[in-house]
């Protein structure tokens, strides 16, 4: 329902006040007007005195300028109040606020220019509510797990093959919170980031072959197998972010891939830029998860969920992102899927920076 529009009584008086000064003012210009008009003889002189006469003509011209200002004294200011009212409600926290001015012009674009601004902060509090309701949730349920399985081998009438079977899953639960804390300060660190510092000249492709070989131990568990095509690319930007972006990357390949299948990565230089493709044959993504799987906490397929927070992929575009490179993402459902990172040669980031 819209909140009925008052206005305060200090802005009415002093609008009306001002306004009657200039009214009186101009009464008494007026009046010294038509005295030299008189005096110089160019206008006829009433008959009798003439003090009377500019005294009435004086107090009309006060009490029609003092009914006009009472009448319309506030209508200038109306849009000034509308706008102050709408900046009162946004910080309340109403930022679905919007106000329409019309007129002048410039009110126009002054209501357009807010209006932009409380859409822009009605989308961050929602992603700022999300956000906090994922981790919560993200965070709660390994705890809880953790609580449980603890209490159970408190408890001592567990065989010894349960205690190991729970110890391991206290041990995963650990891991994953661990993770989770890992991402979360990783992804803080680069939002905070608005240009790219430590930067330093390294080999690209020796990086990926390098992540390869640290997740050896999960793909040689899954008998997969790698299909590498990496140039020897020279790349200036920041070795510790683009090792995380390449390890989550091959690691999400791994996680997604069949048994005894194969992860193909290759490397392709373009003029002043290039392009690693990581490939893997595993389930694929329908096309209505491909525009979420960047978002935070967001995880297509929920039956790995366990195995992950939904950070990875967020952490992984802003990180690129910063580099001045972009992420894109092809799949199909059971045919596997292929995330294309483009990212420019040496010079080009030098010159960003």
């Amino acid at each position: 329902m819209k909140k009925e529009l008052r206005f305060p009584a200090n802005i009415v008086l002093l609008s009306t006040g001002i306004i009657f000064i200039l009214l009186t003012i101009t009464m008494f210009i007026s009046n010294a007007i038509v005295i030299f008009l008189l005096e110089h003889g160019i206008m006829d002189r009433p008959p009798g005195s003439l003090f009377p006469f500019l005294l009435q003509t004086g107090i009309i011209s006060i009490l029609i300028g003092t009914i006009l200002t009472l009448c319309i004294g506030h209508l200038p200011l109306r849009p000034l109040y509308t706008f102050m009212q709408a900046i009162h409600s946004v910080s309340d926290g109403n930022f679905h606020t919007k106000i329409y001015l019309e007129h002048p012009k410039e009110f126009r674009e002054l209501s357009r220019c807010f209006n932009q601004m409380t859409e822009e902060l009605a989308g961050i509090e929602m992603l700022r509510s999300d956000f906090i309701n994922n981790f919560s949730h993200e965070f709660k349920t390994p705890m809880v797990s953790i609580l449980g399985f603890a209490q159970l081998l408190k408890k001592g009438t567990l065989t010894t093959s349960e205690q190991a079977e729970y110890l391991d899953i206290i041990i995963d639960e650990a891991k994953r919170l661990t993770a989770l804390s890992t991402n979360i300060l990783n992804l803080s660190k680069v939002e905070s980031m608005s240009l790219l510092t430590d930067s330093t000249t390294f080999n690209a492709g020796e990086q990926i072959r390098e992540c390869v070989v640290l997740l050896e131990k999960k793909w040689t568990e899954k008998e997969i197998s790698f299909d590498l095509h990496l140039l020897e690319q020279k790349m200036d930007g920041n070795e510790q972010l683009l090792k995380q972006v390449w390890t989550n990357l091959i690691d999400n390949a791994i996680k997604f891939s069949p048994v005894k299948s194969e992860i193909v990565l290759s490397m392709d230089k373009h003029n002043d830029t290039f392009t690693v493709t990581i490939t893997d044959y595993g389930c694929g993504i329908n096309e209505k998860t491909q525009h979420y799987i960047f978002d935070k906490f967001y995880q297509g397929d929920s039956s790995h969920s366990s195995e992950g927070n939904g950070l990875g992929l967020n952490l992984v575009k802003k990180i690129i992102e910063l580099h001045h490179g972009t992420i894109t993402v092809k799949s199909q459902p059971l045919q596997g899927s292929s995330f294309m990172v483009t990212l420019p040669v040496a010079s080009n980031i030098t010159s960003a920076e």
